[in-house]
């Protein structure tokens, strides 16, 4: 009887479908699909790092609906994605919906084509935060990776040579969550000859927060710092048990401390030839690499100014201070944030607003959904991205 009632079920279903197939308005029309191509090459940007990450390189490309390689009077603005910590050239497509939100607001008339591209920044620690990393002693040399020039060099020159773009300033943008929000406001000021808009989504904008090193104890707001806690309790570690400090390693469930040790092969990376070890940590990548970084802080549990005025020439906020400000005049800027952020990301997004505010187009600190679904790291990512994606389509066609 169960079998039959299921057949029974099934025959009433297939008939209702089958009505609502002859209806002249089907209530879900078929979208037209883009087309997703991997490409690989290798890069000298980061071909023979010490870290010894591989130079093969993979970027994944969406091309919109109607998109034809062998006409190339028809041109496309181009958004370069970048991918957050511990991520690669897929993150956006799998973790985020990349595919359907495209195609959907192309379909709508939301945005006018375009081409997005999200190229693999990642190594051996999870990613140099799309910062060319020098040893400390050769300049000649990358420790973890030339990522900057990656992505500014050689993605851009790729895209440009392959796809029928249109290879100017006003119709290029670059965007990115977390690690790649950093990285999009950083490159955007670094290479304001590249893009025309940018835009960060939960990006650690602010190392310094209002920390002042004459007065510590004065700062409300510890930017970058406000990490430290956790990766103290992450490793066991309680300050002046140097015994503990020197034991601080990467590992399953540490997720702070592998983001730390990731931005220290970037900003503090340490040469196994320098004797001074004050602050230095063995890791090993994941090819198998052993190596040693610089932490920001010392067995006293004190921030170690030596090592974080390193971190804070990398810093997007410091850098805005210290003269670029002026290279992002004529590029509008989305910065935004979850208001229950993991990482109390939501702080750094405010100072960096404080000292940046004039040319910040968009900025937004966003709430949850009536308490369903908290404004965390993640979760309404795939929603910001529908904003972050108009916001550079209005820059591209104003």
């Amino acid at each position: 009887m169960k079998k039959l009632a299921i057949l029974f079920l099934i025959a009433v279903t297939a008939t209702t479908l089958n009505q609502c197939s002859q209806r002249e308005n089907p209530v879900d029309p078929e979208i037209p699909q883009g087309n997703f191509w991997d490409l690989t090459f290798a890069s000298q940007a980061v071909s023979d790092d010490i870290m010894q990450d591989p130079p093969g390189r993979e970027v994944l490309v969406y091309t919109p609906p109607g998109y034809d390689q062998s006409d190339s009077t028809t041109t496309y603005p181009v958004l370069y994605l970048l991918h957050g910590f511990g991520g690669d050239q897929n993150y956006f497509r799998a973790l985020f919906g990349l595919q359907a939100v495209m195609d959907e607001m192309i379909y709508s008339g939301e945005i006018e084509p375009m081409i997005v591209v999200t190229p693999d920044a990642s190594n051996a620690l999870g990613g140099s935060f799309y910062t060319n990393s020098y040893a400390p002693s050769d300049s000649s040399q990358s420790y973890a990776g030339r990522m900057q020039d990656f992505v500014t060099d050689e993605v851009v020159a790729l895209i440009d040579s392959i796809f029928h773009t249109t290879a100017d300033r006003d119709h290029r943008g670059i965007a990115g969550h977390s690690m790649g929000g950093y990285g999009a406001i950083k490159l955007a000021m670094l290479r304001s000859d590249l893009f025309s808009s940018a835009a960060s989504m939960s990006g650690p904008l602010a190392f310094w927060g209002d920390y002042n090193p004459a007065d510590p104890g004065s700062a409300t707001f510890l930017g970058l710092l406000e990490f430290l806690p956790t990766v103290f309790a992450e490793n066991g570690f309680t300050p002046d048990d140097t015994a503990a400090y020197y034991a601080i390693a990467q590992g399953q469930g540490k997720s702070l401390t592998n983001m730390m040790f990731a931005m220290a092969s970037a900003f503090s990376p340490h040469l196994l030839s320098d004797p001074d070890t004050a602050y230095s940590h063995f890791f090993t990548g994941s090819t198998g690499f052993v190596g040693k970084i610089d932490l920001p802080f010392g067995a006293d549990g004190e921030v170690a100014d030596s090592i974080w005025n390193l971190w804070m020439a990398h810093d997007v906020t410091t850098l805005f201070v210290m003269g670029y400000g002026p290279a992002l005049a004529n590029t509008p800027v989305y910065i935004d944030c979850g208001a229950a952020d993991d990482l109390g990301l939501y702080g750094q997004a405010q100072v960096f607003f404080a000292v940046a505010g004039d040319i910040v187009t968009q900025f937004e600190i966003y709430p949850g959904f009536e308490d369903l679904y908290s404004p965390d790291h993640s979760t309404y990512v795939s929603e910001r991205l529908k904003e972050v994606i108009k916001f550079h389509d209005d820059s591209f066609n104003q």
